[in-house]
C-alpha cells in the first residue's frame, strides 16, 4: 500500500437515524417468520419420508457399480 504524504485525518461519514425503520424491520421479520412457520407446519410430512425409499437407493447404487 502506498504511503500518503498527507497526514490529514480521514473523514467520517455519518447519517442521522430515521425513526420508524427498526419498527418496520421487526414487523416484516416477524411476519416472514410466521409465514415460514405456516409453510413448515402445513407441509405434508418430512422430506425424508416423502421422497426417499430404500429401493431407489439400491437401484441407484447398482446402476453405478454395473
Amino acid at each position: 500500500m502506498a504511503q500518503s504524504s498527507n497526514n490529514a485525518p480521514l473523514k467520517e461519514f455519518k447519517h442521522a437515524a430515521v425513526p420508524g425503520y427498526f419498527t418496520i424491520f421487526m414487523i416484516v421479520f416477524v411476519a416472514l417468520g410466521l409465514y415460514l412457520a405456516v409453510i413448515l407446519i402445513s407441509s405434508p410430512g418430512s422430506a425424508k419420508k416423502a421422497y426417499h425409499n430404500d429401493n431407489s437407493v439400491n437401484e441407484a447404487n447398482s446402476a453405478v457399480t454395473d
